[in-house]
């Protein structure tokens, strides 16, 4: 932080912006046959987005895949499956799903053996997931915890 006498200010980049965190994580949208549906995917963006539509595209169970990002501010992306019945729009989102996780593993396994820094963050990387999962859950039980209060 850089400060002079008339003014104050922090030197920060666009990256250290904040955005708005979803209000759901995940939303499964659509009526009609269970085929078409849309997926609501809170704190995400392009990246996943046209990731899942690439793997979904390639898919002979699906006719139509798509996804937008309703606008930059809001933190989620809507990935619009259309499956061939009697496939549904969930079993091939998972299958995808599923095939970018396997894509990624194999990405990151072969930067591993480039890289043997790689294995090292990616060893710190899971650590700080599970202890992040464990505060979700620590404050899930509180929460938990105050709604039951509050229903008596």
């Amino acid at each position: 932080m850089q400060t002079s006498s008339r003014n104050c200010w922090k030197k920060m980049s666009v990256n250290e912006v904040k955005i708005k965190t979803a209000s759901n994580s995940f939303e499964v949208r659509g009526t009609g046959p269970p085929s078409s549906r849309t997926f609501a995917i809170g704190n995400e963006d392009h990246t996943l987005g046209n990731c899942l539509r690439h793997v979904l595209v390639q898919n002979a169970k699906v006719g139509f895949a798509g996804y937008s990002v309703p606008h930059p501010a809001e933190p989620i992306v809507h990935i619009r499956v259309q499956a061939v019945q009697p496939t549904t729009a969930i079993q091939v989102i998972e299958e995808a799903c599923e095939t970018l996780y396997q894509q990624c593993d194999i990405v990151l396994s072969k930067l591993e053996e480039r890289l043997p820094q790689v294995k090292d963050d990616r060893g710190h990387i899971e650590e700080r997931i599970a202890k992040m999962a464990e505060d979700d859950v620590d404050e899930e039980m509180e929460d938990g915890d105050a709604d039951e209060f509050i229903s008596r």
